[in-house]
């Protein structure tokens, strides 16, 4: 007998959700060559054994397609575990004796840094959380610091909300050249002071993108890339783990971010199938920006972009939008991008426009946010132009963080042929309550709608915005619609289950043109899966969100296995 028809892998007695287009249950699932070769009963599929294929029984657990994050930032996710991590300090004197311990083990003049003050990933509550109720100044920090340089690092904005707050001892300021004399690089930083009018040591910023590493503190130690290597291969363990197999980074990524990608690529060190967008650089022209990028990529044969079954690279991201000072600071430091991993630009309406139709006369995708009323009635009022010179349909342009919308946008996102990848972690749990509260009426029957626009016939991707970068807490955000204060929003715009599944599965295949390759456990697929304990389909809701996976697979390789 011919031994390359056997199978490699066969789980069997367990309950597979295929995902497929009638969402079929087989009993057992079957992998050869890094491909899905067959599900259905175990009997059938057992028939594809051979002497050497590894059996594996579920013993009634339950098999997913491998979960797609449509909006992932995954590189952030490594990152924070670089530094020292605060996390669980309730007093300035244990944020001291971690600084002090620090201390003890680093060399004469070495940077202290470490990750913000709060508990990951919102780091909610601060100062609130300390029993002082305030933060720590220069002169304590010096206490246990007199000669080696502290700075603790304030949030990237959107994990929590601002003000961003970030402290810096006297040496790391006299490093910085921070005096009483110094300016705000713009009107959003506040350098606080004492009663003499000496710097504390504690900055405050008003806008959600921290530009102080940029700025009054450039002298801090940068995220260079070999720590971005390293942090990405722990952000791919951490997804791997959660279940994720496969990422789109919709908000785009800058070169510096690329490159990490591309290392671990040449090293065949990736283990989570990643579709990245270009972060557009500012000042330079589009299309020629694009072509660079790509140069030296191999155009992917089973859909638009640039790469292979692993990495691959197609279209921007552009917003309308943002802080002019900001962008001002932050393009100065170009290509350095801190925690972001994308170039910021505040394109007004008309640069959006501009670009959006440079975009679709080089075939080139474009992806954007709108995350509320305004931004989405503009977003769409600009794509609908560019649709009456270039056709959209077939283009699959992305918006994501949707939050309030109307039906006649949902409509308009239809007829565009426009994706929708939205963040229920974010827009239903932490911040549903007081964002669907400052809507009038009925406008509030249609926040984060998304059962109105998978109804509709537009394709829904859940995505986690790595806050946090956990797919079962994000696919109970959107089945149960609780918020953190405990109540449900909208229960008219809850997912089934069904459909949570579809849109972090093969929804988000469709994102990256792959739904022929993946996101469902059909025969010729990859071999993308994750195994958990319970049954999806039947545990009580609120057990969705601390579903933790014992296996993920991806392309057949057991890339976690905590069975």
């Amino acid at each position: 007998m011919d031994t390359r028809a056997h199978a490699d892998l066969i789980f069997h007695s367990g309950k597979v959700l295929t995902v497929d287009a009638r969402f079929s249950i087989s009993q057992a699932v079957a992998i050869r060559n890094g491909l899905i070769l067959a599900t259905g009963s175990n009997a059938e599929v057992l028939k594809t054994a051979g002497a050497r294929t590894r059996t594996i029984d579920l013993a009634g657990k339950t098999v997913l397609p491998g979960l797609y994050d449509g909006h992932a930032h995954m590189d952030r996710e490594g990152l924070k575990t670089l530094y020292p991590s605060l996390q669980g300090a309730r007093s300035i004197a244990d944020i001291l004796k971690r600084i002090a311990a620090e201390v003890e083990n680093a060399r004469p003049g070495e940077w202290i840094v470490t990750m913000p003050v709060g508990d990951p990933p919102y780091y909610q509550d601060v100062p609130g959380i300390l029993a002082e109720k305030r933060l720590p100044d220069r002169w304590e920090l010096d206490t246990v610091s007199p000669d080696n340089p502290v700075y603790i690092r304030g949030i990237w904005g959107y994990w929590g909300r601002p003000p961003i707050v970030s402290i810096a001892n006297s040496c790391a300021l006299r490093l910085a050249g921070v005096t009483r004399d110094t300016r705000a690089p713009y009107d959003g930083v506040s350098i606080m002071k004492d009663a003499r009018g000496e710097p504390s040591g504690v900055f405050s910023e008003s806008d959600f993108v921290p530009t102080l590493e940029f700025s009054l503190m450039k002298v801090v130690p940068r995220f260079d890339h070999a720590l971005r290597v390293r942090g990405l291969r722990e952000s791919l363990r951490r997804y791997n783990a959660a279940g994720t197999t496969s990422i789109y980074e919709g908000h785009g990524i800058a070169d510096e971010t690329v490159r990490a990608y591309r290392e671990l690529r040449a090293r065949d060190a990736l283990s989570v199938r990643s579709h990245l967008v270009v972060s557009p650089t500012p000042g330079r022209d589009i299309a020629a920006d694009v072509e660079e990028k790509a140069r030296g990529w191999t155009r992917a044969a089973d859909g638009p972009g640039y790469g292979d079954a692993m990495l691959r690279m197609d279209g921007i991201f552009i917003q309308i939008g943002g802080n002019p000072d900001v962008a001002r600071v932050l393009g100065a430091a170009a290509p350095y991008t801190g925690w972001g991993s994308y170039y910021y630009n505040a394109l007004t309406q008309a640069q959006f426009r501009d670009i959006a139709f440079t975009a679709a006369r080089h075939a080139i995708r474009v992806n954007t946010i709108a995350h509320d009323q305004r931004s989405v009635d503009e977003s769409l009022a600009v794509f609908e132009k560019v649709n009456r010179e270039v056709p959209l349909g077939a283009r699959r342009w992305v918006i994501s963080h949707l939050g309030p919308m109307t039906p006649a946008n949902i409509e308009t996102m239809l007829r565009l042929g426009l994706a929708a990848t939205v963040i229920p972690a974010q827009t239903v749990w932490k911040n549903g309550a007081l964002r669907s509260a400052q809507l009038a009426g009925s406008l509030r029957d249609y926040y984060a709608p998304y059962k109105s626009i998978l109804d509709a016939g537009v394709p829904l991707v859940l995505a986690s915005d790595n806050v946090p970068p956990r797919p079962f807490f994000i696919l109970w955000s959107a089945i149960s619609r609780r918020s953190q204060t405990g109540q449900v929003l909208v229960p008219s715009q809850k997912l089934s289950r069904e459909q949570a599944l579809r849109a972090m599965t093969i929804n988000g295949a469709w994102l990256s043109f792959e739904e022929k390759l993946k996101g469902s456990i059909e025969p010729g697929k990859y071999a993308d899966l994750v195994v958990i304990r319970e049954d999806y389909l039947a545990i009580a809701v609120d057990r969705i969100k601390d579903i933790a996976p014992l296996m993920t697979l991806v392309g057949g390789r057991i890339v976690f296995d905590d069975s």
